[in-house]
């Protein structure tokens, strides 16, 4: 058995990694079936990296492409991690929003639905300002930065690399706004880190460049005593048009910075 989904969140929070609340809806979707092939090695994949046919022939490799696809472009990112107990409504969820202009000028957002380890960043330039919330009140804090794919750059690609190793999938070609994607669905009986695991669902839109749009899971586990199902969901949004400002508390906190701080980000674009 173990530990219970309150410290299972708790984790995830310290690691940095995050969740998600419900995403803006899809434009100009038109799917279509693409028929299946035998699966390819994972150096021919036929529809982005990774992935060949009807198959997830190699998450990892995925995971690097969708890396790679999100380097100097600016985005916004929310996800969400839930766990409920089966049998009842108690539940706890930790919510993670990042906005990227680029990789040194970004904030960062964490919420959780108990009443501690709730954070706001705000990264300009070679300072990060730092804003905690917890039982005794605000906890301020200015610290050298680093870019945002050294800080945070692992949420996505661990995600993709944990729950899309499932191997046999469906693959459907659709459009959004415009641009070609695949909507990858499918399930398994494990996961890395978790091992065995029941009613598992995992849906992806996949660039052919390998960029992972969204990414949705549930699952149930038994965690501690209790059986949990567990959600977790990925979107990004803006890729390419997400501008950055500081937010209202480092005015507040520090006056004097808060030019200072703008254009230190800027500047390092």
């Amino acid at each position: 058995m173990r530990v219970s989904v309150l410290a299972v969140l708790a984790l995830v929070v310290l690691a940095g990694c995050g969740g998600f609340v419900d995403p803006a809806p899809e434009r100009t979707v038109t799917p279509a079936p693409v028929p299946e092939r035998t699966a390819t090695p994972a150096s021919e994949s036929a529809i982005a990296p990774g992935v060949g046919g009807g198959r997830v022939v190699d998450a990892d490799r995925l995971a690097r492409a969708h890396r790679v696809a999100l380097q100097n472009r600016s985005y916004q990112w929310i996800g969400r991690l839930s766990g409920t107990h089966v049998n009842s409504t108690d539940s706890q969820a930790v919510t993670t929003q990042l906005w990227v202009e680029h990789e040194q000028l970004y904030r960062y957002r964490l919420s959780t639905s108990w009443s501690f380890a709730n954070t706001s960043e705000y990264t300009a330039g070679p300072v990060r300002y730092r804003r905690e919330v917890g039982r005794s009140g605000y906890r301020y804090a200015m610290e050298p930065s680093t870019t945002v794919t050294a800080r945070f750059g692992e949420q996505s690609v661990r995600a993709i690399r944990r729950y899309l190793s499932i191997g046999t999938a469906s693959v459907a070609t659709t459009r959004i706004d415009g641009e070609r994607y695949y909507r990858i669905t499918g399930t398994t009986e494990s996961i890395p880190e978790t091992g065995q695991i029941d009613n598992y669902s995992v849906r992806a839109l996949v660039a052919p460049s390998g960029f992972v749009r969204s990414l949705t899971v549930s699952y149930d586990d038994e965690i501690g005593e209790n059986d949990e199902r567990i959600r977790y969901q990925f979107r990004y949004t803006d890729v390419g048009e997400t501008r950055v400002e500081p937010p209202g508390w480092i005015s507040e906190r520090w006056p004097e910075e808060t030019s200072t701080a703008v254009d230190a980000g800027n500047d390092s674009g």
